[in-house]
């Protein structure tokens, strides 16, 4: 009888299901060789990599373009901080507001939610154009050269906040009418209830937040001077070091010989910018999966 059982467990495996195996894992080895190739690149010198061109392993190991990157570490690491502070910054906010403006659409009874909706969703289908949002920002709210213009311009996403509203409208609102019967607050319930009940949701929300923010190099390159290197992010460092790299080099005093190691460099960046956002991509990747899920089943 148990054998029997056991053989009812296991899972049949037809052609079907080892073709979609086979897909995924070459897929998946498509979607990390370039990852691994710039990798390589960023151990080896421009030397190696005029003869041999990009390979998967390097063919010699060298360390030269992250001594480069770390030794001018200090505006590496101010371009850190500063990635750090707009992301955690900006995602909190983002986060709040977004689900303070999704609590009231999904209620049931907030009268005006049918015409707040579809003015939201305009905002998805239809933008306000670069020139207009420019001078709106540099001449009316002048933020230009300031931490604000890379925080608050992304806040109130109306993708997070519809994602948020359809979760919050699955909330039985039972628990919302039994609160109040017991004298608790419209801001309270959306505090200690609401929120409290939607950590996938909004996990899914920050994370789609924090990579937008960490990978963001428009903003800084649209609005924060080139010289004003204070307010550099790591991302807009990258891309000044793709484009500037030789004269970065002439200005840290490593010209000739070193300038071998100009295009390692610029891979070693590209690593030491990605790999954290990466690494946390990873690790929250089911909450992801399961926020996107939010409101396909009904019952």
């Amino acid at each position: 009888m148990e054998n029997v059982l056991k053989s009812k467990q296991v899972k049949k495996i037809d052609g079907f299901n080892i073709f979609n195996y086979l897909w995924m894992i070459l897929f998946s080895l498509y979607c990390l060789l370039p990852i691994c190739i710039m990798v390589s690149a960023s151990f080896s010198s421009d030397a190696t990599l005029a003869e041999f061109g990009y390979t998967l392993f390097p063919k010699e190991i060298t360390f030269e373009a992250y001594k480069f990157v770390f030794e001018s570490g200090k505006l590496l690491l101010r371009s850190y901080m500063n990635s750090i502070i707009v992301t955690g910054v900006g995602t909190l906010l983002n986060l709040f507001f977004s689900a303070m403006i999704a609590f009231p659409l999904s209620k049931y009874d907030f009268a005006y939610k049918h015409w707040i909706t579809p003015l939201l969703l305009v905002t998805m289908l239809f933008s306000p154009g670069l020139v207009p949002t420019y001078i709106l920002i540099t001449q009316f709210l002048q933020w230009k050269d300031t931490m604000w213009v890379l925080i608050i311009p992304q806040i109130g996403t109306t993708f997070n906040i519809i994602l948020l509203r359809t979760f919050f409208s699955d909330i039985p609102r039972e628990i919302g009418e039994s609160a109040k019967i017991d004298g608790c607050s419209v801001f309270r319930e959306f505090l200690t209830i609401t929120l409290p009940l939607s950590m996938p949701a909004l996990a899914t929300c920050s994370i789609l937040m924090a990579l937008s923010y960490w990978n963001d190099w428009g903003t800084p390159f649209l609005y924060i001077d080139q010289f004003n290197t204070d307010l550099y992010t790591v991302q807009y460092l990258m891309a000044k070091l793709e484009v500037q790299a030789k004269t970065w080099y002439e200005n840290a005093g490593l010209m000739g010989n070193d300038e071998k190691n100009i295009n390692s460099v610029i891979m070693a960046t590209c690593i030491i910018g990605t790999m954290p956002i990466m690494l946390v991509f990873l690790y929250f990747q089911k909450y992801i999966v399961k926020g996107m899920t939010v409101g396909a089943v009904k019952g």
